[in-house]
Protein backbone atom coordinates (compact mmCIF):
# COMPACT_ATOMS: atom_id res chain seq x y z
CA UNK A 1 0.00 0.00 0.00
CA UNK A 2 0.95 3.47 -0.34
CA UNK A 3 -0.09 5.44 2.78
CA UNK A 4 -0.47 9.56 2.83
CA UNK A 5 0.48 10.42 6.20
CA UNK A 6 -0.57 13.78 8.47
CA UNK A 7 0.52 14.22 11.50
CA UNK A 8 3.58 12.16 11.32
CA UNK A 9 5.95 13.50 13.54
CA UNK A 10 3.81 13.00 16.30
CA UNK A 11 3.31 10.94 18.90
CA UNK A 12 0.80 8.08 17.43
CA UNK A 13 2.27 9.48 13.91
CA UNK A 14 5.82 8.69 14.46
CA UNK A 15 4.85 4.87 15.57
CA UNK A 16 2.65 4.71 12.52
CA UNK A 17 5.43 5.13 10.20
CA UNK A 18 8.09 3.23 11.37
CA UNK A 19 5.08 0.24 11.90
CA UNK A 20 4.40 0.80 7.90
CA UNK A 21 7.48 0.89 6.70
CA UNK A 22 8.46 -2.17 8.58
CA UNK A 23 5.35 -4.07 7.22
CA UNK A 24 6.75 -2.79 3.53
CA UNK A 25 4.21 0.23 2.39
CA UNK A 26 5.09 3.03 0.70
CA UNK A 27 4.91 6.35 3.04
CA UNK A 28 3.97 10.15 2.12
CA UNK A 29 4.73 12.02 5.20
CA UNK A 30 2.84 15.50 5.05
CA UNK A 31 4.61 18.06 7.22
CA UNK A 32 3.93 21.23 8.45
CA UNK A 33 6.86 23.43 7.95
CA UNK A 34 7.89 23.39 12.26
CA UNK A 35 7.13 19.44 12.32
CA UNK A 36 10.24 17.73 13.43
CA UNK A 37 11.32 15.38 10.58
CA UNK A 38 14.58 14.38 12.78
CA UNK A 39 12.21 11.62 14.13
CA UNK A 40 11.14 10.43 11.08
CA UNK A 41 14.08 7.87 9.67
CA UNK A 42 15.84 7.67 6.73
CA UNK A 43 13.97 4.42 4.50
CA UNK A 44 14.05 4.56 0.47
CA UNK A 45 10.01 4.11 0.74
CA UNK A 46 9.61 7.19 3.07
CA UNK A 47 9.25 10.62 1.06
CA UNK A 48 7.91 14.09 2.92
CA UNK A 49 5.66 16.76 1.74
CA UNK A 50 5.56 20.08 3.69
CA UNK A 51 2.52 22.07 3.47
CA UNK A 52 0.71 25.50 4.88
CA UNK A 53 -2.25 24.25 4.34
CA UNK A 54 -3.75 20.89 2.52
CA UNK A 55 -5.80 22.77 0.28
CA UNK A 56 -2.74 24.34 -1.32
CA UNK A 57 -3.07 23.34 -5.15
CA UNK A 58 0.63 22.46 -5.10
CA UNK A 59 0.05 20.04 -2.88
CA UNK A 60 -2.57 18.68 -4.62
CA UNK A 61 -0.60 17.97 -7.40
CA UNK A 62 2.49 16.51 -6.11
CA UNK A 63 0.35 13.90 -3.93
CA UNK A 64 -1.58 13.17 -7.50
CA UNK A 65 2.04 12.25 -8.74
CA UNK A 66 2.49 9.89 -6.13
CA UNK A 67 -1.44 8.55 -6.05
CA UNK A 68 -1.52 6.79 -2.38
CA UNK A 69 -3.74 4.01 -1.62
CA UNK A 70 -5.39 5.86 1.80
CA UNK A 71 -4.81 8.87 3.38
CA UNK A 72 -4.38 8.93 6.98
CA UNK A 73 -4.99 11.87 9.14
CA UNK A 74 -3.34 12.06 12.42
CA UNK A 75 -2.56 15.50 12.43
CA UNK A 76 -4.39 17.67 14.92
CA UNK A 77 -3.01 20.73 16.90
CA UNK A 78 -3.01 20.76 20.44
CA UNK A 79 -3.40 17.36 21.98
CA UNK A 80 -1.65 18.42 25.53
CA UNK A 81 -4.27 18.75 28.69
CA UNK A 82 -3.50 22.98 28.31
CA UNK A 83 -4.81 23.09 24.97
CA UNK A 84 -7.77 20.98 25.81
CA UNK A 85 -10.29 24.36 25.41
CA UNK A 86 -8.56 26.38 23.62
CA UNK A 87 -10.80 27.71 19.85
CA UNK A 88 -8.01 26.69 17.72
CA UNK A 89 -9.71 23.01 18.55
CA UNK A 90 -12.56 23.77 16.10
CA UNK A 91 -11.30 27.03 14.10
CA UNK A 92 -8.02 25.26 13.05
CA UNK A 93 -8.31 21.79 13.39
CA UNK A 94 -12.44 20.98 12.15
CA UNK A 95 -11.54 23.05 8.66
CA UNK A 96 -8.08 21.03 8.41
CA UNK A 97 -9.84 17.60 8.91
CA UNK A 98 -12.25 18.39 5.89
CA UNK A 99 -9.64 19.31 3.79
CA UNK A 100 -7.84 16.08 3.89
CA UNK A 101 -10.91 14.20 2.81
CA UNK A 102 -10.66 16.38 -0.07
CA UNK A 103 -7.37 16.12 -0.73
CA UNK A 104 -7.79 12.36 -0.04
CA UNK A 105 -10.71 12.51 -3.46
CA UNK A 106 -8.28 14.54 -5.49
CA UNK A 107 -5.89 12.29 -5.27
CA UNK A 108 -8.25 9.24 -5.93
CA UNK A 109 -7.58 7.43 -2.39
CA UNK A 110 -10.25 4.41 -1.94
CA UNK A 111 -10.20 4.92 1.87
CA UNK A 112 -9.74 7.84 4.38
CA UNK A 113 -9.01 7.41 7.98
CA UNK A 114 -9.12 9.96 10.31
CA UNK A 115 -7.71 9.76 14.06
CA UNK A 116 -10.58 10.28 17.36
CA UNK A 117 -10.70 10.78 20.74
CA UNK A 118 -12.17 8.60 23.40
CA UNK A 119 -12.82 12.82 24.55
CA UNK A 120 -15.87 12.55 22.32
CA UNK A 121 -17.44 10.06 24.90
CA UNK A 122 -17.32 12.70 27.54
CA UNK A 123 -17.28 11.06 31.00
CA UNK A 124 -20.01 7.86 31.49
CA UNK A 125 -17.36 6.09 33.73
CA UNK A 126 -17.45 2.89 32.19
CA UNK A 127 -16.86 0.16 29.67
CA UNK A 128 -17.47 1.90 26.50
CA UNK A 129 -18.32 0.41 23.09
CA UNK A 130 -19.25 2.44 19.76
CA UNK A 131 -23.37 2.68 20.54
CA UNK A 132 -22.11 4.72 23.73
CA UNK A 133 -23.63 7.99 23.90
CA UNK A 134 -21.45 11.12 23.01
CA UNK A 135 -21.22 14.51 25.73
CA UNK A 136 -17.84 15.77 25.09
CA UNK A 137 -16.78 18.19 28.14
CA UNK A 138 -14.07 19.94 26.12
CA UNK A 139 -13.58 21.61 23.45
CA UNK A 140 -10.92 19.49 22.30
CA UNK A 141 -13.34 16.28 22.16
CA UNK A 142 -16.77 17.95 20.67
CA UNK A 143 -14.34 19.42 17.80
CA UNK A 144 -12.96 15.35 17.22
CA UNK A 145 -16.56 14.66 17.21
CA UNK A 146 -17.30 17.05 14.67
CA UNK A 147 -14.61 16.79 12.71
CA UNK A 148 -15.48 12.58 12.75
CA UNK A 149 -18.76 13.39 11.88
CA UNK A 150 -18.72 15.63 8.82
CA UNK A 151 -15.94 13.68 7.69
CA UNK A 152 -17.15 10.41 7.50
CA UNK A 153 -20.39 11.73 5.79
CA UNK A 154 -18.15 13.48 3.15
CA UNK A 155 -16.74 10.11 2.42
CA UNK A 156 -19.86 8.33 2.28
CA UNK A 157 -21.25 10.82 -0.06
CA UNK A 158 -18.35 10.32 -1.98
CA UNK A 159 -18.09 6.70 -2.70
CA UNK A 160 -14.82 6.02 -0.42
CA UNK A 161 -14.66 3.96 2.80
CA UNK A 162 -14.50 6.29 5.97
CA UNK A 163 -12.78 5.07 9.11
CA UNK A 164 -12.82 6.79 12.02
CA UNK A 165 -10.69 5.32 15.01
CA UNK A 166 -11.35 6.91 18.25
CA UNK A 167 -7.95 6.59 20.45
CA UNK A 168 -8.45 5.93 24.22
CA UNK A 169 -4.99 6.06 26.59
CA UNK A 170 -1.34 5.65 24.68
CA UNK A 171 2.19 5.44 26.17
CA UNK A 172 5.29 3.90 24.27
CA UNK A 173 8.37 6.16 23.63
CA UNK A 174 7.88 9.76 21.83
CA UNK A 175 5.10 10.02 24.52
CA UNK A 176 4.18 14.00 26.19
CA UNK A 177 6.44 14.00 29.26
CA UNK A 178 3.88 15.19 31.33
CA UNK A 179 2.08 12.16 31.21
CA UNK A 180 1.31 10.47 34.13
CA UNK A 181 3.35 7.02 33.48
CA UNK A 182 6.85 9.04 32.12
CA UNK A 183 6.13 12.03 34.43
CA UNK A 184 6.38 9.23 37.51
CA UNK A 185 9.23 6.92 35.68
CA UNK A 186 11.06 10.16 35.79
CA UNK A 187 10.52 11.20 39.43
CA UNK A 188 11.55 7.29 40.30
CA UNK A 189 15.05 7.57 38.17
CA UNK A 190 15.81 10.70 40.10
CA UNK A 191 15.26 9.57 43.27
CA UNK A 192 12.37 11.39 44.57
CA UNK A 193 8.34 10.77 44.71
CA UNK A 194 6.11 11.60 41.87
CA UNK A 195 2.93 13.50 43.06
CA UNK A 196 -0.37 11.52 41.79
CA UNK A 197 -3.90 11.36 42.52
CA UNK A 198 -5.16 8.18 44.88
CA UNK A 199 -4.24 6.78 41.46
CA UNK A 200 -7.95 4.09 42.32
CA UNK A 201 -9.37 5.38 39.25
CA UNK A 202 -9.06 2.08 36.01
CA UNK A 203 -7.03 3.21 33.37
CA UNK A 204 -7.05 1.76 29.67
CA UNK A 205 -3.08 1.35 28.46
CA UNK A 206 -2.20 0.52 24.81
CA UNK A 207 1.15 0.71 23.42
CA UNK A 208 1.74 3.29 20.51
CA UNK A 209 3.35 0.27 18.65
CA UNK A 210 -0.05 -2.00 18.92
CA UNK A 211 -1.79 1.43 18.48
CA UNK A 212 0.06 1.74 14.90
CA UNK A 213 -0.72 -2.00 13.92
CA UNK A 214 -4.53 -1.40 14.70
CA UNK A 215 -4.72 1.26 12.12
CA UNK A 216 -2.81 -0.28 9.66
CA UNK A 217 -5.07 -2.97 10.02
CA UNK A 218 -8.14 -0.99 9.40
CA UNK A 219 -6.33 0.06 6.21
CA UNK A 220 -5.37 -3.28 5.17
CA UNK A 221 -8.64 -4.48 5.59
CA UNK A 222 -10.58 -1.46 4.06
CA UNK A 223 -13.15 -1.55 6.77
CA UNK A 224 -14.95 2.03 6.97
CA UNK A 225 -17.62 3.36 10.30
CA UNK A 226 -16.23 4.09 13.90
CA UNK A 227 -13.71 1.85 16.26
CA UNK A 228 -12.88 2.14 19.66
CA UNK A 229 -8.99 1.81 19.53
CA UNK A 230 -7.65 0.36 23.23
CA UNK A 231 -6.39 -2.24 25.32
CA UNK A 232 -9.76 -3.43 26.30
CA UNK A 233 -8.06 -3.84 30.15
CA UNK A 234 -8.33 -1.18 32.96
CA UNK A 235 -6.47 -2.33 35.97
CA UNK A 236 -6.40 0.47 38.83
CA UNK A 237 -3.92 3.44 38.16
CA UNK A 238 -2.15 2.67 41.08
CA UNK A 239 -1.19 -0.78 39.86
CA UNK A 240 0.30 0.35 36.59
CA UNK A 241 2.68 2.56 38.60
CA UNK A 242 3.87 0.02 41.11
CA UNK A 243 4.60 -1.98 38.37
CA UNK A 244 6.94 0.68 36.98
CA UNK A 245 8.31 1.11 40.09
CA UNK A 246 9.17 -2.27 40.86
CA UNK A 247 10.55 -2.72 37.67
CA UNK A 248 12.99 0.33 38.96
CA UNK A 249 14.32 -1.42 41.75
CA UNK A 250 13.98 -1.50 45.50
CA UNK A 251 15.90 1.32 46.25
CA UNK A 252 12.92 3.40 44.15
CA UNK A 253 10.76 5.71 46.63
CA UNK A 254 7.12 5.17 47.26
CA UNK A 255 4.87 7.93 45.17
CA UNK A 256 3.07 10.24 47.16
CA UNK A 257 -0.45 9.17 46.30
CA UNK A 258 -2.90 11.67 46.96
CA UNK A 259 -1.06 14.57 46.73
CA UNK A 260 -2.81 15.81 43.96
CA UNK A 261 -6.80 16.11 44.28
CA UNK A 262 -9.21 14.63 41.66
CA UNK A 263 -10.33 17.16 39.46
CA UNK A 264 -13.76 18.88 39.11
CA UNK A 265 -14.46 16.29 36.08
CA UNK A 266 -12.49 13.29 36.90
CA UNK A 267 -12.99 9.90 35.05
CA UNK A 268 -12.40 7.50 37.56
CA UNK A 269 -13.07 4.68 34.60
CA UNK A 270 -11.12 4.54 31.12
CA UNK A 271 -11.71 0.97 29.18
CA UNK A 272 -12.79 0.67 25.62
CA UNK A 273 -14.50 -2.03 24.85
CA UNK A 274 -12.67 -3.10 21.75
CA UNK A 275 -14.48 -5.98 20.97
CA UNK A 276 -16.01 -4.64 17.20
CA UNK A 277 -12.49 -3.87 16.02
CA UNK A 278 -11.26 -6.94 17.07
CA UNK A 279 -14.32 -8.99 14.73
CA UNK A 280 -13.74 -6.21 11.94
CA UNK A 281 -10.19 -6.61 11.22
CA UNK A 282 -7.21 -9.43 12.14
CA UNK A 283 -6.05 -7.16 15.13
CA UNK A 284 -5.53 -7.68 18.83
CA UNK A 285 -3.36 -6.20 20.69
CA UNK A 286 -0.09 -7.93 21.32
CA UNK A 287 2.11 -6.16 23.92
CA UNK A 288 1.58 -6.67 27.34
CA UNK A 289 1.54 -3.81 29.44
CA UNK A 290 4.33 -5.42 31.60
CA UNK A 291 6.68 -6.12 28.76
CA UNK A 292 5.64 -2.20 27.54
CA UNK A 293 6.39 -0.73 30.22
CA UNK A 294 9.51 -2.46 30.50
CA UNK A 295 10.15 -0.89 26.96
CA UNK A 296 9.23 3.29 27.95
CA UNK A 297 11.17 2.60 30.94
CA UNK A 298 14.72 1.93 28.48
CA UNK A 299 13.53 4.22 26.06
CA UNK A 300 13.17 7.52 29.22
CA UNK A 301 16.64 6.16 30.47
CA UNK A 302 18.39 6.01 26.89
CA UNK A 303 17.00 9.71 26.81
CA UNK A 304 16.92 10.58 29.93
CA UNK A 305 19.49 9.39 32.64
CA UNK A 306 18.57 10.03 36.11
CA UNK A 307 19.85 12.08 38.00
CA UNK A 308 23.30 11.87 40.20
Amino acid sequence: MKLAITGATGFVGSHLVDAALASGHEVVALLRPQSNSSVLPRHPALQTLVYDQLSQESVKRRLQEVHPDIFIHGGWRGVAGKHRDAPFQVVDNLPCTIDSVALALKCGCRQWIGLGSQAEYGNPNQRIDESAATHPLTLYGKAKLAAGIAALGLCEASGIFGSWIRIFSLYGGGGYSAWVLPYAIRHFLDGTSPALTQCSQRWDFLHARDAAEAILAVAREGVPGVFNLGSGSAPPLRDTVEIVRNLIGPECPPANYGAIPYSENQVMHLEADIGKIQTSTSWNPRIPLREGLEQLLADLLSMHPPKK
